[in-house]
């Protein structure tokens, strides 16, 4: 298993604060409100051309100026504990979402470890790194690619295994599949799957919605652990 996280773009190096952002088109999402920096409040520069917020602390109001420091991790914005898909040692990818909606993929560590004690944001603490250098990023990636799917709400999702040996793979700088060629490729299937449509309240939908957005996967993923953990009951 890995995480995909998905960022702002940082023009200090993930290091500390954006120096100009008003200035540069690629922090937009910050300044549109489009994310949960400063409570999705509009940013200030201050007498340097700094962007700071109504929270003195960077903890709790830019992740982001931490990620490529001593003190690098990542909250979870649901304000829930990390639970069993997220363990030491897993791999954790970087990207961030350009303008033109396009995705670039600009760094990679591993969970260091976990703080679900932590409030009001129960943290991952991820391991020291640095972001690839600019001609190293890889840019141009579609969800389909990251996630193998829509991205949608949130900010990570799980990956398997294979979506991993991707990932490394593309940052190897080895071919890859467009991002509709992995969309059709996930919407395909194998063999060996039935698909079963089947009708929800709409309260229960939007428990779902709530669930998958705050655990980084789709709702697909929770329907079908719950019938493999219904099935086993039935079978024990």
């Amino acid at each position: 298993m890995g995480i995909v996280i998905r960022t702002v773009f940082n023009s200090q190096g993930w290091a500390g604060r954006c120096k100009d952002p008003y200035k540069d088109p690629r922090c937009y999402r910050c300044i549109e409100g489009e994310v949960n920096v400063n409570g999705k409040k509009p940013l200030r520069v201050d007498g340097n051309g700094f962007c700071e917020g109504d929270i003195h602390d960077g903890e709790l109001w830019c992740w982001e100026q931490t990620l490529c420091t001593e003190r690098s991790f990542w909250g979870n914005p649901q304000r829930k504990k990390w639970g069993r898909r997220a363990y030491p040692e897993e791999s954790v990818y970087l990207v961030y979402v350009e303008p033109n909606g396009s995705y670039t993929l600009w760094g990679k560590t591993e969970v260091d470890w976990i703080d679900n004690s932590a409030t009001p944001f129960p943290k991952l603490h991820l391991k020291p790194f640095k972001p690839l250098p600019d001609d190293k990023r890889v840019k141009g990636l579609g969800a389909a690619t990251l996630a193998g799917k829509k991205w949608g709400q949130g900010s990570f999702r799980y990956i398997d295994g294979e979506r991993e040996g991707l990932l490394d793979a593309i940052i190897e700088g080895k071919p890859r599949r467009s991002d509709s060629e992995e969309g059709s490729r996930n919407h395909t299937g194998v063999a060996n799957d039935v698909s079963v449509n089947v009708r929800l309240k709409v309260n229960v939908n939007a428990r779902l919605e709530r669930i998958s957005n705050g655990e980084g996967r789709g709702k697909e993923d929770i329907i079908r652990e719950a019938i493999a953990e219904w099935l086993k009951g039935r079978e024990s």
